[in-house]
């Protein structure tokens, strides 16, 4: 069994062993327009009082076709603690570790979170995150100029690269509105990488998401749309539609 399967098969284990106050499995499908790229993520969480946990694996297409020979895309664990700095105030710091073939990535992060007196439901928050990409190399899909890399028959054909370790910063803000049964959420974030280009040639980037969750008793499906970018040397953005259903006991 390779490495990375006996650590997502550990994370696994621990997460539903636990004895925890609440719990929750996710499933979550999304897929890129431009690529033409389909993923799969089943993630379960956990918490003890204040502090969370949770551990997801990840997996994909061989040639990123909809559910067609499956292959192992990575796992993630997340480690946070939740501090109530007031009735209004929440911060919260976390390490999620994510681990790929092209290698793994420590994200030392904190997040603070501001619920409105002035209206019932709505929040904001920001986060600061600093990805640590410990790399062994890289896969790309596309070419400089935004088209998929294929070979003479016509069939995606992706090229691999050795990469150096990488460091790059992310900033977050979120704006979250709540009633009964329905959640909605707005997402911004930009990237500054240190001395590498992440996105048209640049070390900078950003994401945009929008997000509906629909609360029935211990079900909650869900959407989000994702204005992502498509490769470090592009400037060619594509959809990321992503649908999910989390069940929570």
């Amino acid at each position: 069994m390779k490495k990375h399967s006996k650590v997502a098969l550990a994370i696994t284990s621990i997460i539903a062993a636990s004895s925890v106050s609440a719990a929750s499995l996710d499933i979550r499908h999304e897929y890129k327009s431009h690529t033409e790229q389909h993923a799969t993520r089943v993630k379960m969480g956990n918490s003890i009082g204040d502090f969370y946990f949770s551990g997801e694996l990840k997996f994909k297409g061989e040639d990123g076709d909809f559910l067609e020979d499956l292959k192992n895309n990575g796992w993630e664990l997340d480690l946070g603690y939740r501090y109530k700095l007031s009735d209004n105030l929440t911060l919260q710091p976390g390490m999620p570790i994510e681990g790929r073939s092209s290698g793994v990535t420590f994200k030392p992060q904190v997040r603070l979170t501001y619920d409105l007196d002035s209206v019932d439901g709505l929040s904001l928050s920001g986060r600061y995150r600093y990805d640590m990409i410990q790399n062994t190399h890289t896969t790309d899909y596309i070419n400089d100029d935004g088209t998929p890399i294929l070979d003479p028959d016509g069939n995606l054909d992706p090229q691999y690269r050795n990469l150096e370790n990488q460091r790059r910063h992310r900033l977050t803000a979120n704006v979250n509105y709540k009633t009964e049964n329905w959640r909605f959420g707005v997402e911004a974030n930009y990237y500054k990488a240190d001395g590498y280009n992440i996105y048209d040639n640049d070390d900078t980037n950003y994401e945009l998401n929008a997000s509906i969750r629909h609360i029935m008793g211990q079900w909650q499906p869900y959407v989000e749309f994702g204005d992502v970018s498509t490769s470090s040397s592009s400037a060619t953005r594509e959809l990321r539609s992503r649908v999910g259903l989390t069940y929570s006991y």
